[in-house]
């Protein structure tokens, strides 16, 4: 009997305890939805850390993650992006590939939502048809690209716009 008593107890117990946690889930998760976490930031960040200690291996591990991270905001996905063509242009860590940094740098410079790609990636799309790397050379086409990384926030193509108009005046 002493037996019977203590599991009826017991199964009481659980009972209300499983109905006290239902509610604090219930409250604790109707408090959470507008929080999201931004996991491309994270390995973005973790990835810059490991580049700062010239550890490339694990700098393109954590880059690679946060570019293709589902939970992540659009900007830090872009910048690892970014960072990857870079890795690939400069031989940081792997062959040098301009084709392949090219194809990083497109990734990178996609607008998403209405809101411009990375304009550094815009950039230097920019200076591959100015100087004819990768893509046959034209004036005209990098000054669309410095154009747009203008529009997208880049400060530093004030003189490659000048640059350019100059190259295309003189002919």
């Amino acid at each position: 009997m002493k037996y019977v008593l203590t599991i009826i107890v017991a199964s009481i117990c659980l009972s209300a305890s499983a109905q006290t946690a239902k509610k604090i889930y219930k409250h604790s998760a109707s408090a959470v939805t507008t929080a999201t976490v931004d996991s491309a930031y994270i390995y973005y960040n973790l990835g810059w850390d490991f580049f700062k200690l010239d550890s490339m291996g694990p700098a393109r591990y954590y880059w690679e993650k946060a570019a293709y991270s589902y939970f992540g905001k659009t900007a830090s996905r872009q910048a690892a992006l970014y960072r990857l063509g870079l890795m690939q242009q400069n031989a940081e860590g792997v062959d040098t590939n301009l084709n392949m940094a090219l194809d990083y740098y497109k990734k990178a410079a996609t607008s998403v939502g209405g809101k411009m790609g990375n304009a550094d990636a815009i950039k230097n799309i920019a200076a591959y048809y100015e100087s004819g790397i990768v893509y046959e050379k034209s004036n005209s086409k990098a000054l669309e690209w410095y154009l747009k990384a203008k529009q997208a926030g880049n400060q530093f193509v004030d003189d490659d716009i000048k640059r350019v108009k100059e190259k295309m005046s003189q002919k």
